[in-house]
């Protein structure tokens, strides 16, 4: 059997269960739960974290920083899903979407470059927020490799009063 047909053969063997089976362990334990250790087992190596307020994250090394770091300076910090994981394996890849909200109580700094706007580094506000958002995850062979989210940016620092109040 040639390469190109045993990678074939071997993408084929991940179901859409499959994959929003490793999604939800990763959701559950990374961003529920906050064990940022799991991305050895479920991620690539060169996995890739886009949202809009954090930026792109890349590499197992910098993406359990990044969790680690965000719950220093929300130490309540959860996340819940709020619909079905909706998988779909295509030519252009393996794909798992969902819903979730999240929130925590801004009490202390969040070292590193965890935000790409707000001075999260210097100031408690004491404030609760909670936001939602939508991620979509691409899979090769099982792992996650890449995760692009937007993660209702606006909202989460509008409560905290970082940005100014929103008015649709």
């Amino acid at each position: 059997m040639s390469t190109t047909a045993t990678i074939a053969k071997a993408a084929a063997a991940f179901t859409p269960e499959m994959n929003k089976a490793v999604i939800l362990k990763y959701f559950t334990e990374y961003w529920a739960k906050g064990n940022a250790d799991i991305v050895d087992e479920v991620c690539l190596p060169n996995y890739v974290m886009h949202y809009p307020l954090h930026g792109t994250t890349t590499g197992r090394t910098n993406a359990k920083a990044f969790r680690t770091n965000f719950s220093e300076g929300f130490p309540d910090l959860t996340f819940w899903a709020v619909g079905p994981l909706i998988a779909e394996n295509t030519p252009e890849g393996d794909f798992v979407a969902g819903r979730w909200e999240g929130g925590g109580t801004h009490t202390g700094p969040v070292p590193g470059p965890s935000m790409v706007y707000g001075n999260f580094k210097e100031t408690a506000t004491g404030k609760k927020m909670v936001f939602s958002g939508t991620t979509v995850f691409r899979l090769e062979n099982g792992m996650i490799a890449e995760e692009m989210g937007e993660e209702g940016a606006i909202s989460a620092l509008s409560q905290l009063g970082i940005v100014g109040p929103l008015n649709f």
